[in-house]
């Protein structure tokens, strides 16, 4: 996952009262970064207005590991993606990394609005995306905003894996709280996986007190805090 330059993602981090971005987040970017190019930026010696694979960009660059940087000169459809005229990356074999939706538009059975930045997974479906506006996701609003600021990610399957919600909510007769910090994980089949409790909690004649993060097992036995 790779940013234009440093500045794409530091606005991010500023504090606000009812969007402040997650820090895990954050961290969770950076590391990616640091396998890939780092943060310095990448256009530095990139080739410009060049045809690569019958794409045309604006700005193109390959790096060592083989994949494909670059911004797209037009607005296009590539492997059935609506792809805007933005930053873009591609693997060594030209599979797509990443890239930000010039539409709505629906894959494997989750819906994405337009501006939503997509890091498919192997098999060329949603598997991390940032929500461009909150989106209501298989019963549940995942947080968004126009800075794509904050994760959703999804199983092979397309069943939602973890994501950070809008509002408290109640699964499986837990409730969770609306963390920046702390995802809610779902297991496969939509029982709760983790979550930051909203409530205190009584679970085998165990109390567990609000603000703890806990976990389960698929059949909803407690297996540990945080």
């Amino acid at each position: 996952m790779l940013f234009r330059k440093t500045s794409m993602f530091l606005p991010r981090i500023k504090s606000h009262k009812h969007d402040l971005f997650p820090w895990i987040t954050f961290i969770l970017i950076c590391v990616i970064l640091s396998g890939t190019v780092g943060c310095a930026s990448w256009t530095i010696g990139a080739e410009k207005n060049v045809v690569r694979n019958g794409i045309k960009f604006d700005t193109f660059r390959e790096v060592d590991s083989g994949k494909k940087l670059g911004i797209l000169a037009e607005d296009m459809v590539i492997d059935g993606w609506p792809v805007k005229r933005d930053f873009v990356v591609f693997h060594s074999s030209w599979e797509l990394d990443e890239l930000h939706l010039s539409s709505d538009y629906e894959r494997n059975g989750v819906f994405m609005p337009a501006g939503t930045r997509v890091f498919p997974n192997q098999h060329g479906n949603p598997g991390v995306v940032c929500f461009s506006r909150d989106v209501e996701v298989q019963g549940y609003v995942s947080r968004g905003n126009a800075s794509g600021g904050y994760m959703t990610a999804f199983y092979p399957n397309g069943r939602l894996h973890w994501f950070y919600p809008r509002d408290p909510v109640v699964v499986d007769g837990i409730a969770c709280t609306d963390s920046l910090f702390e995802a809610l994980y779902l297991y496969p089949d939509g029982s709760l996986r983790q979550c930051k409790l909203d409530k205190a909690i009584t679970i085998s004649g165990k109390q567990y007190s609000s603000g703890r993060v806990i976990r389960f097992d698929q059949m909803g036995k407690a297996l540990g805090t945080k």
